[in-house]
């Protein structure tokens, strides 16, 4: 693509989760020739470089327009591991010249790009594009997924036992401060020992009601409402309640697809949007890589830079390990419902959930 055309509101730099999707993105943006095969596209697929993929224009309910650029970092997915952040890390660094070099005024940190930079965009605060994990809003979107969801499900919140996992993250912390005052108890998972310890320890303080463990064993039989925001995928689930409700926010996904069929009726995929308005791809390979049960659905944090973009508010918004505040929690979700951006319908593999 052209890399020099003007008028980048937002860039999105992400990645794909699976070598399934790879094959259907990867022949769906060849031009002509025979389709390739999985086991070829893993031979050259993490020797190409990150490269812009296609534009998107999407618009506000308030009739505003923003136009936006997908860049693919082409990692690995069976390399996301800690053995390779130095090749990860470089591959983002590759990703984030790109789009500065293409002008894009705010730009998404989307799924493992910004794990592997652990939020730190402090190298790039004095540039003139912008910065944001997007953890924010998708903290939002999973927090007032889990209210909707919980009053669908007749669960009440206030008596309910919620289980967090991945509660030392930058999400699962946003997470475990927005239910500490709102749920019945807290039910704390995270495999770094010492800070799991610290946050208990900063919470019974507050009074909150909380268990925590770093083996998810001993806390699942006890929850009514499962957060899964762990940077890790194939978690399974024993022992669960038959009626326990579970969000599962992972990219990849941290649950689903190692938990067998018996989750899926409780089970959505939080952390998502959908725009009202709508949004168009430019070359349109929509066929090969929207996968989502319902129209215009999106990753929050990608929605985050496009509403900091249609509100012209660029600036370096969700960063760093901790510093989500339940006040930006409520803004940002303001703000997104104002563009007539919501919580994504409820869906996981198996479609949308039942009304």
């Amino acid at each position: 693509m052209d890399s020099s055309s003007p008028g980048i509101d937002f860039a999105v730099i992400g990645h794909q989760d699976s070598w399934q999707n790879i094959s259907s993105f990867i022949n769906g943006i060849r031009d002509e020739g025979q389709e390739l095969s999985v086991e070829k596209i893993k031979d050259i697929f993490s020797f190409i470089p990150p490269r812009d993929i296609f534009r998107v224009k999407v618009r506000s309910k308030t009739g505003a327009a923003i136009n936006g650029v997908y860049i693919e970092t082409f990692i690995d997915p069976g390399k996301l591991d800690a053995s390779f952040t130095k090749a990860n890390v470089s591959k983002v660094m590759q990703a984030i010249s790109h789009a500065k070099k293409m002008g894009a005024r705010i730009v998404a940190l989307g799924g493992f790009t910004s794990i592997v930079l652990e939020g730190n965009l402090d190298p790039f605060a004095g540039d003139d594009t912008k910065f944001t994990t997007g953890n924010t809003l998708t903290a939002s979107y999973i927090a007032k997924g889990i209210e909707k969801a919980a009053g669908q499900h007749g669960i009440n919140l206030n008596e309910a036992n919620v289980l967090i996992l991945g509660a030392t993250g930058d999400i699962g912390l946003a997470c475990t401060h927005y239910f500490k005052n709102k749920a019945g108890k807290l039910l704390l998972c995270a495999r770094n020992k010492s800070r799991l310890e610290k946050l208990a320890t900063e919470l019974i303080n507050e009074n909150t009601a909380i268990e925590y463990s770093s083996s998810m064993d001993e806390l699942v039989s006890s929850a009514d409402i499962i957060i899964c925001v762990a940077s890790s995928s194939g978690i399974p689930l024993h022992n669960c309640k038959e009626k326990v409700l579970i969000c599962d926010a992972g990219y990849p996904k941290n649950i689903e697809n190692s938990s067998g069929d018996t989750l899926n009726g409780n089970l959505f995929h939080g952390g998502m949007g959908q725009v009202s308005n709508g949004y168009e791809f430019s070359p349109d390979y929509s066929n090969q890589i929207y996968r989502y049960a319902a129209p215009h659905i999106i990753h929050g944090c990608i929605l985050e830079a496009m509403v900091l973009a249609f509100e012209n508010k660029f600036e370096n918004y969700s960063s760093g390990k901790g510093n989500i505040s339940m006040q930006k929690m409520e803004e940002i979700f303001g703000l997104s419902l104002k563009h007539g951006i919501g919580i994504a319908p409820f869906y996981n593999t198996k479609g949308l959930w039942e009304t």
